[in-house]
């Protein structure tokens, strides 16, 4: 079962030898109590932040395209894409295939579309067959889509900020204790405790450390085919 808000904010208090919260005080903690929940939130952060991608971050996302919008921003809490996986979605109502999006860079856009679509009317408006990722970290098809299509996706998003005392985290319960550790080295940090501060923040790191090792470098045929290309694709030539 998935730590919520709550657990994770007492386990905390009990390691400072503080008064725990309850359900129904939750809302409206104030003072130390009240720090203690933002410094679980900004241990979630901390970890959904690293350079690496954790599985537990990896979700789904979707966009309907536009008749001649080339650009699409992404999710608000989108990190990095797995470009590979942008597909049209079929559509029976619109008599749309299902079409797996090739993934091309923004240099090979500007070499061999670029001029073309620049150029595009209405009549040359299609289905998209190419998906690339534009300077500002947008999604762009070419060609400029001539309807509605449904396009999914999956990439790696930043955690959420927890809130009501009922919300779980992101992270494996196997490692609410890394999260405790991040959240224990804001407290001390908090209180000018420097030296504590310093040894769960020791603790905290190496307790990422190991979620790197269990999570991700085991499994390296995943690493692999959703990591490695999302960061080494867009600077290709195609």
């Amino acid at each position: 079962m998935a730590t919520t808000f709550l657990t994770l904010v007492n386990d905390t208090l009990r390691r400072l030898n503080e008064v725990e919260l309850t359900s129904t005080d939750f809302d409206t903690a104030t003072g130390f109590r009240a720090q203690v929940k933002d410094a679980i939130n900004s241990s979630i952060q901390e970890i959904s932040q690293k350079e690496f991608e954790f599985p537990f971050n990896f979700t789904a996302g979707s966009l309907t395209l536009v008749s001649g919008q080339q650009e699409y921003s992404l999710p608000a809490d989108f990190k990095i894409a797995d470009w590979d996986s942008f597909r049209i979605n079929f559509d029976s109502s619109n008599n749309f295939s299902a079409r797996k999006l090739k993934l091309i860079s923004y240099d090979t856009f500007l070499k061999r579309f670029f001029e073309r679509d620049s150029e595009a009317t209405t009549s040359d408006f299609d289905q998209p067959i190419y998906v690339y990722r534009t300077l500002d970290n947008k999604a762009a098809f070419t060609p400029i889509p001539d309807a509605a299509y449904s396009v999914s996706f999956n990439y790696f998003a930043f955690a959420s900020d927890l809130s009501a005392s009922t919300d779980t985290m992101s992270v494996p319960d196997a490692f609410k204790h890394v999260v405790i550790d991040g959240a224990l080295y804001h407290c001390f940090m908090f209180r000018d405790n420097t030296q504590q501060a310093a040894v769960v923040k020791s603790r905290f790191e190496e307790g990422v450390d190991r979620m790197r090792t269990l999570l991700i470098n085991r499994f390296t045929d995943v690493r692999d085919t959703r990591v490695s290309r999302l960061i080494n694709v867009p600077h290709g030539n195609g």
